[in-house]
């Protein structure tokens, strides 16, 4: 491991990067150019590119420090999401804090098989996120579906907040209620279309996560219990009282899980098709259930 540089952060914008750099492939984080560009940039108030521009500038004392405490936090691991407070998923950029789980790109397929099956559907359609977390699907299908009726359901209350400061960025907050609940049983209504990115990790794995997941992203909305199947499971029992006839439903999971979730699918659903789709790493991904009319 390469030597840590000097605490004190160098006044001049191009040293300060290098000085960054330096400090975070010291501490073994993956990106470092790239963290550090993207902590200095939102510091700033400026795009990544213009950093370079700059680089002759210097930072005012007020900048140095608040730049050195960035670095410091990022250099234990903690998240870059959570330290500048926003992420970007689809084409929105949603604010995230450490009561969300950080929105991954492959919950984007998510969106995407969602919004191509409701193309096809030609009629309003009934839309529900389950566990909605910072809001991101359910922000990004109301945002493409204007005449859906949508609602998002998460446990968490802190969690609901975030979602709720996202969804009036967008001016979304009354198309879309947010309802506290345990999945969908609360809500007494079928839909057209569920969505959820559920806990999937195995619990007995949970020790093994990276440590800017395991040491700072919620537990809550990491942890599936033992196989990882424990939440999604529930999900999966309640499709036949909520999802319509056309509907579908599309359940992130961990590619470990296919197998056995499809066989319980089966047994909730007997009529239902199924097929999964892969994330951009090759590996199955989301697990998509279409109940015929």
């Amino acid at each position: 491991m390469a030597a840590v540089p000097p605490e004190r952060c160098p006044q001049q914008v191009g040293d300060a990067l290098r000085w960054g750099i330096r400090l975070l492939a010291a501490r073994g984080i993956e990106s470092p150019r790239m963290d550090i560009e993207v902590l200095l940039a939102h510091l700033l108030q400026v795009e990544r590119p213009q950093l370079l521009v700059r680089r002759d500038a210097c930072l005012t004392p007020a900048q140095i420090e608040a730049f050195t405490a960035l670095v410091r936090r990022r250099a234990q691991h903690e998240p870059v999401a959570y330290l500048i407070g926003q992420r970007p998923f689809y084409d929105v950029t949603l604010r995230v804090t450490p009561d969300v789980l950080i929105p991954r790109h492959e919950s984007e397929h998510l969106v995407e098989e969602a919004l191509a099956w409701a193309a096809s559907q030609g009629r309003p359609l009934r839309v529900v996120d389950v566990g909605t977390g910072s809001g991101a699907l359910a922000l990004v299908l109301a945002r493409h579906l204007p005449q859906a009726r949508l609602c998002a359901v998460d446990l968490s209350m802190p969690a609901l907040q975030v979602a709720r400061e996202n969804l009036r960025r967008y001016g979304l907050a009354r198309r879309v209620p947010l309802v506290q609940a345990d999945l969908l049983a609360p809500l007494g209504a079928a839909f057209d279309l569920i969505v959820a990115n559920l806990p999937y990790i195995d619990a007995d794995r949970m020790p093994e996560l990276e440590p800017n997941v395991r040491n700072y992203e919620p537990h809550q909305a990491l942890d599936g219990g033992a196989g990882g199947l424990a939440v999604i499971a529930r999900l999966v029992a309640q499709l036949p009282a909520h999802l319509a006839r056309p509907g579908l439903a599309l359940l992130e999971i961990d590619p470990h899980q296919a197998a056995p979730l499809q066989a319980l699918t089966r047994q909730a659903l007997p009529d239902a098709q199924m097929r999964l789709v892969r994330d951009y790493g090759g590996h199955d991904r989301v697990l998509v259930i279409e109940r015929g009319a």
